[in-house]
């Protein structure tokens, strides 16, 4: 542990300014910011408010704190645990909020028509959406899998990539900016969506929290961080999974349920205005 120390010292107290990182963030900042804002002058009726462009760059600092901050280092080279709120931020955090972050009418701006507007609206319905962002979740827990991201860095930038894709698409069904040509499931149905993809989630989380043994090698074999073992500290991770993961995708529901009672209270209002009137 000591010669590990020795070694890494900077990368686990300093922040990692990797070039390919903040260019790809910087262009993402600036891509958002530039099309708002040419947007914003060709429709000058609509509204992009302030608190949905706070809310996509935030989603961009989280994943800008996951991959330069001291976390990175930790999680790449020590614990477990900091990998799994890495996995956090990447597949929960930071895509919902970039989807909070779009006006839908700013969608229907970007979104082209055609076989690229049919394809994403084929892979955000909720069945695919869904078999999607748990199938990626639950291919890279495998332990060879894994064990192979922490050991080869191009194959943990792919996983990486594929969280925040994943998560795109997982949030899309119930929080994607769509326009009317890919408009989505009522409120009935999202909560149901929500709810049968926090089943496996759990059921991942369970699996690495209950487990008596280290499922990942590469961890095993790391040197011990504030005295935690390996088992114990996979057992931390599988409870970051399990609680503030299920905490997120409790609270969406939460928020889809809100929204399907104030539609229903809309309604219910515009019959009895209607019917007023007729009356």
């Amino acid at each position: 542990m000591l010669s590990f120390l020795k070694h890494h010292a900077g990368e686990l107290v300093g922040w990692n300014w990797e070039p390919s990182v903040l260019i790809g963030l910087g262009l993402l900042t600036g891509a958002y910011e530039l099309i708002g804002r040419r947007l914003r002058v060709r429709r000058p009726e609509q509204r992009w408010s302030n608190w949905q462009r706070f809310s996509f760059h935030f989603g961009t600092a989280l994943v800008f704190v996951g991959l330069i901050s001291p976390l990175d280092a930790v999680a790449d080279h020590l614990l477990f645990s900091a990998h799994m709120v890495q996995h956090l931020l990447f597949m929960l955090a930071a895509p919902l909020l970039w989807l909070l972050g779009i006006p839908a009418w700013a969608a229907v701006e970007l979104i082209p028509a055609g076989r690229f507007q049919r394809t994403l609206q084929h892979i955000t319905q909720p069945m695919w959406a869904g078999l999607i962002w748990v199938s990626i979740m639950w291919i890279w827990h495998i332990p060879g899998l894994y064990d192979a991201a922490l050991e080869n860095e191009a194959i943990h930038i792919v996983e990486h990539l594929m969280f925040l894709a994943a998560g795109v698409i997982g949030w899309w069904p119930a929080f994607g900016p769509a326009p009317a040509s890919i408009r989505f499931d009522p409120q009935p149905r999202q909560v149901l969506y929500l709810f049968l993809v926090t089943l496996p989630c759990t059921a991942l989380a369970a699996i690495l929290t209950l487990s008596n043994q280290v499922l990942y090698g590469f961890y095993g074999g790391a040197p011990r961080l504030l005295d935690l073992s390996p088992l114990l500290d996979q057992q931390l991770g599988g409870l970051m999974m399990w609680l503030p993961g299920d905490m997120v995708l409790v609270g969406a529901t939460i928020v889809v349920l809100i929204r399907w009672m104030d539609r229903g209270a809309g309604v219910v209002g515009s019959g009895h205005q209607l019917q007023t009137e007729v009356t």
